[in-house]
């Protein structure tokens, strides 16, 4: 080749500007100390992977040293609520940013968070040092202030919290066995134990509370959740009767009775409690806030409801997803829904910019209320090409009354595990269905239930739950050699993929070198 010829295919060779390439350009800024000039950089890797845990944390470092501290902890509640929870540091660095901000109350919550999660961590002896500060004038260490029982239970606590039942339970049991007596440790063990389906020992930890204080509060509203929840009505209405004549003066005691008569749905007495709870000065978090919105908005006090809506903000300060509270799972699936502001609002919020699964479910859900509205705006306005071009196919179904079969698939699979509200607790299925989806193109020739087997067959056996070919072929109205080639289809797509990211990998890294 001659050295022109080289010359000219140099020339077509493009230079690769994704988003690791300005990562490492804002961080050599960052080390010379050009901190605004790194975050326009970080800005620009963002916008090309939008959730890459280490482009995240670095960019809330910079803010923090540029001393924008709440877009800071807004990329940092991103991480470890969103996209990776074992990133329980950024409970700390959270903690510093509210600290500089005058918010103690708040990063005392999130430095004990952080304590409890990592008693060991890290950042153990600055986390203790804030904690100090934070709770003391003469910065006596935690140890000194606080019985070991004390820590004990809020590493329980902040687990229950994260989902982490098991491990809270563990806390649980440890406070118990050196401070019997300590009450709240039995409460929330058997919160614990109901998360994980064993109602009964729930149940049997509350009448231990009871037997030695027959008023708890917190015992009470716990009992009256599980009976309701395990459809003992009876008992539940007898519990429900004591607390009628109870009237607590404790703010944090008028919030729990408001949210069981929420859960209960008595929504009058649910808002007087919770109006309660606020007027004496109650911590109202996202979840708290949330239950006055939907007890105003089912009073009729409309305009309120959307006041505290707002304060909700998603539910961003908590670590599991709006759509995994189970009162908002009620408020979707009520025939009102469509007209529903919070609902309507969580569903464009989802579609918008959630993570891809959720984003799927949303879709299929505005399909499912016939809101053509969400439909034509993710189709119009959304930037992301699988959202504008799924939401048009929808539309197009409406439009010309006829059925997308493989937008039908994934019907077929929210019947064959329960209807759409028991598939929305496995966004997982919508992302399966994608690929196939994908992998279908605009072949005509659909084999709707086929496929939908295949996707339920392998769901089951990829979260471990042992199901035949021949039990779902039954179920799904198909056969097993459909499954069976399907799943052989699916596997070559899947391999073929890997395949094509391990060769485009190996390009990039030899172009760099």
């Amino acid at each position: 080749m001659s050295k022109e010829d080289h010359l000219h295919h140099a020339q077509v060779i493009p230079l690769r500007m994704d988003g690791d390439f300005f990562y490492q350009k804002g961080m050599a800024c960052y080390q010379k100390g050009e901190l605004e000039q790194a975050r326009k950089l970080l800005d620009r890797a963002l916008r090309i992977k939008p959730n890459e845990v280490e482009y995240l944390c670095q960019q809330a470092a910079i803010l923090s040293e540029l001393e924008d501290y709440e877009p800071s902890i807004s990329l940092l509640k991103k991480v470890v609520h969103e996209l990776d929870g074992r990133m329980t540091e950024c409970y700390f660095f959270i903690a510093n940013n509210y600290a500089y901000l005058g918010d103690f109350e708040a990063a005392l919550s999130e430095v004990k968070t952080y304590m409890a999660l990592e008693p060991h961590g890290v950042f153990d002896h600055e986390a203790r040092e804030l904690y100090a500060m934070l709770t003391s004038e003469d910065g006596k260490s935690v140890q000194e202030q606080e019985p070991s029982y004390v820590g004990f239970h809020e590493r329980g606590r902040a687990a229950l919290e994260h989902g982490r039942f098991e491990e809270s339970v563990y806390w649980f049991k440890k406070v118990i066995h050196e401070q019997p007596d300590y009450l709240p440790a039995r409460n929330n063990l058997a919160v614990a134990y109901y998360s994980m389906d064993a109602a009964d020992q729930a149940i049997q930890e509350v009448e231990e509370v009871l037997a030695k204080d027959p008023g708890n509060i917190h015992a009470l509203c716990n009992l009256a959740a599980f009976f309701h929840q395990t459809g003992r009505t009876g008992e539940w209405k007898a519990v429900l009767d004591r607390l009628d004549n109870i009237y607590p003066m404790n703010p944090e005691h008028c919030g729990k009775l408001g949210s069981t008569f929420l859960f209960a749905g008595n929504y009058p007495k649910a808002y007087y409690w919770l109006k309660c709870a606020e007027r004496r000065g109650v911590r109202c978090d996202q979840v708290f806030f949330f239950w006055l919105a939907l007890a105003a908005c089912r009073t009729g006090r409309l305009e309120e409801a959307e006041t505290c809506w707002k304060q909700v903000d998603y539910f961003s300060d908590k670590p599991f997803h709006p759509f995994k509270y189970a009162k908002i799972q009620e408020l979707m699936f009520d025939p009102a829904a469509r007209n529903n502001f919070m609902i309507r609002d969580l569903i464009g919020k989802e579609i918008q910019d959630g993570g891809r699964p959720y984003q799927l479910f949303a879709l299929f859900y505005s399909a499912g209320f016939n809101d053509e509205q969400m439909l034509e705006q993710a189709a119009q306005h959304s930037t992301d090409a699988t959202v504008s071009n799924i939401a048009g196919r929808f539309l197009n179904e409406r439009q010309s009354a006829q059925r997308d079969e493989r937008l039908a698939i994934m019907r077929s699979v929210e019947s064959l595990t329960g209807g759409e509200q028991e598939t929305m607790k496995h966004p997982e299925l919508y992302s399966f269905w994608l690929i196939v989806d994908a992998l279908i193109g605009s072949d005509r020739n659909t084999d709707r239930q086929g496929w939908a087997g295949t996707l339920y067959y392998l769901w089951k056996k990829e979260f471990g739950n042992h199901v035949s070919q021949k039990d779902v072929a039954s179920k799904a109205g198909t056969t097993v050699y459909r499954i069976r080639k399907h799943v052989a289809e699916l596997t070559r797509a899947l391999d073929n993929q890997w395949e094509e990211k391990q060769l485009h990998r190996t390009n990039e890294a030899d172009f760099r070198a």
